[in-house]
């Protein structure tokens, strides 16, 4: 019975020695920058253009990895200013005289750990509304002249909609992980087995 103990004791030694390492890999390379927070929020509308942006990740970025991109609604692209990274924070200068607009940032940065990460933000900056016109004084309209017909109100211009942000590539270390431990699992299983061969043999 002593020796059935001792042999149970090393299976169930062996399998989590097995197990532990694999789940602590499969942790730690899941583990990335994510996009925490912006600001302006993604999808956010303005009536002011900012003077700067914020990208907030979940891990410490290297600075020398860090690159912005704008592209406007017609098309146009062009390389952000990245005026600070601090940590997991970047801080990129926007020029106030890009105007009003639908606007697409995209972030490509490589994370402390070497993992890059790239997607893009939208956001809307409105147009600046026209002063009310000063409405001119009304003149006396004789019996034989006819009404002047108001004029047909103007379209107002439809704001162009923001483009869709780029997803973040799925994680597939879940599948790997649960090949591993059935794996374990079928070992533990052989383990129970020799075992009781033993005290039958006994």
């Amino acid at each position: 019975m002593i020796r059935v103990i001792a042999v149970l004791t090393m299976g169930f030694a062996l399998v989590a020695g097995l197990l532990v390492p694999t789940l602590v890999n499969a942790n730690h390379a899941r583990a990335h920058a994510d996009l925490v927070s912006t600001n302006p929020v993604d999808g956010s509308q303005l009536d002011v253009a900012p003077t700067d942006l914020t990208f907030t990740f979940s891990e410490s970025l290297l600075p020398d990895f860090v690159r912005f991109i704008r592209i406007s609604d017609t098309g146009d692209t062009a390389d952000l200013p990245v005026t600070s990274v601090e940590n997991n924070v970047a801080t990129v200068g926007w020029s106030t005289d890009l105007g009003a607009g639908a606007w697409t940032v995209e972030y490509r940065v490589v994370s402390q750990d070497g993992h890059p990460v790239n997607g893009s933000i939208n956001f809307t900056v409105n147009a600046t509304p026209s002063p009310t016109p000063t409405p001119s004084p009304t003149a006396t309209v004789s019996p034989t002249t006819s009404p002047t017909p108001a004029p047909s109100p103007t379209a107002d211009p439809t704001t162009p909609a923001p483009s869709p942000s780029t997803s973040p590539a799925a994680d597939t270390g879940g599948s790997t992980t649960g090949w591993l431990i059935a794996g374990i699992a079928v070992i533990a299983l052989a383990i129970v087995v020799i075992a009781g061969l033993i005290v039958r043999r006994r």
